[in-house]
């Protein structure tokens, strides 16, 4: 049985958490006026952000792959086609002519392919880093928040 864990999976990280009690990690502290729970709060809704975009991120990246199996095999179909009616339709000029376009507007379709796959990638990086962006932005008006009332109960 194997140990190894699988890092694209975001329930592999929500384990991780589940195992250290983040609570308990401010139990010792006594500061006047610090709020060890909405920092731990704050902490969790951190790791379900990363949590939440490593799924998106790992969703988008499943999608993209399944779309070069289909193109693959799509090319395979292809390639197999152009080789039988290769070998059976003698060389002539015309022949030659039709081969050439038809190599031609092969590039230009792998082309859109290859910048359709390349759009996919960066929409699912995108989306990923989107929810770390809006966390983090979260994150600092909490940390004023958690500061600014600090600062009253110490004064």
């Amino acid at each position: 049985m194997s140990t190894d864990k699988n890092w694209f999976d975001p329930n592999t990280y929500v384990e991780m958490m589940k195992s250290s009690d983040m609570t308990k990690m401010f139990d010792g502290a006594v500061m006047p006026g610090f709020d060890a729970e909405a920092v731990t709060d704050a902490q969790k809704k951190n790791i379900q952000a990363f949590v939440d975009a490593n799924r998106v991120a790992a969703e988008g990246y499943q999608s993209l792959f399944k779309k070069q199996v289909e193109v693959m095999q799509a090319s395979v179909a292809e390639m197999s086609e152009v080789l039988k009616e290769a070998t059976t339709t003698p060389m002539t000029a015309e022949a030659g002519e039709k081969r050439i376009e038809a190599a031609k507007a092969q590039f230009e379709k792998n082309v859109a392919l290859f910048t359709d796959m390349t759009e996919h990638a960066r929409k699912a990086n995108e989306d990923a880093f989107e929810i770390i962006r809006a966390r983090f932005n979260e994150g600092v008006t909490e940390i004023k928040e958690i500061t600014s009332s600090a600062m009253k109960a110490a004064a």
